[in-house]
């Protein structure tokens, strides 16, 4: 068989060459390669503007925007855009990878029944608590019913959230707390745009000069509660019925003064 030819290493194309035909190698890599100024890998001499448009052109990912050369789209597009969609382990839902984290920390505090001890276990938990409850177990007993009481050493320890202070089971502040700082951003800006409405309306109630209306409602609610009214009302039950004169709706006679007096408004409106 020969003992093992000596090589060379070709200086064009990196690859070992046999001594003996080392000269006539090189002479020919020279002659028909060249090495890309962008990589510095070698490739044929008359294919140098092809290779360098299909491998060394800067594009866009088209998820996330980001500029690359054309040789690494694919590998970004597969392993490295945070735009790209993962499966959530625990519910199977995709989303874009920048946002699985903060999803999977909620998704994976959400809890199971487990069928052997009766507790409930988080979902990121339960692979391998199944294993050690099986093992705890025996791998035997049959499953419980609907209504098993957990035993008194098993009860669930309980954490306080730190905004609404609600106490929740340990396995659960972590979700608890995420949502409740979302509640918490949505009431703010309830709140926020509630005050600009109720702000624009009191300068559109004033413009139409309410002041007057109002001075009349309250003057004939005052004379509604005249002398002659009033002694009825007082001398007998005060749970008697009567009916407003301007809708003639029933309603206890205390209630009744309130009403007549904002109905007049509405009537003043109109």
């Amino acid at each position: 068989m020969g003992d093992k030819q000596a090589t060379r290493i070709c200086g064009t194309c990196h690859k070992d060459v046999a001594e003996a035909n080392f000269a006539l190698h090189e002479t020919h890599c020279r002659r028909f390669l060249c090495l890309c100024p962008d990589c510095d890998e070698p490739v044929p001499r008359e294919q140098l503007d092809q290779h360098r448009e299909e491998q060394h052109t800067e594009v866009r990912c088209s998820k996330c925007y980001l500029k690359m050369e054309r040789r690494h789209l694919l590998d970004h597009e597969s392993d490295e855009c945070e735009e790209r969609l993962q499966s959530c382990p625990f519910c199977e839902l995709e989303l874009p990878s920048k946002d699985l984290d903060e999803h999977r920390l909620v998704c994976g505090s959400r809890t199971e029944l487990c069928r052997d001890c009766g507790r409930y276990v988080t979902l990121k938990d339960l692979p391998g608590h199944g294993a050690a409850c099986s093992a705890a177990n025996g791998g035997s007993g049959p499953p419980p019913t609907a209504g098993r009481v957990v035993p008194p050493n098993k009860t669930k320890t309980m954490a306080s959230c730190s905004r609404c202070m609600a106490s929740f089971p340990v396995q659960d502040i972590g979700e608890h707390e995420l949502v409740c700082i979302l509640a918490t951003r949505l009431d703010d800006e309830e709140a926020a745009s509630e005050q600009e409405e109720e702000s624009e309306e009191e300068q559109n109630f004033t413009g139409r000069r309410a002041t007057p209306w109002l001075s009349r409602g309250y003057q004939a609610g005052s004379l509604s509660d005249g002398p002659g009214r009033r002694t009825g009302a007082d001398a007998g039950d005060p749970d008697q019925i009567s009916t407003c004169p301007h809708c003639h709706l029933a309603l206890p006679v205390v209630t009744l003064r309130w009403h007549e007096v904002k109905c007049q408004i509405l009537i003043n409106l109109r």
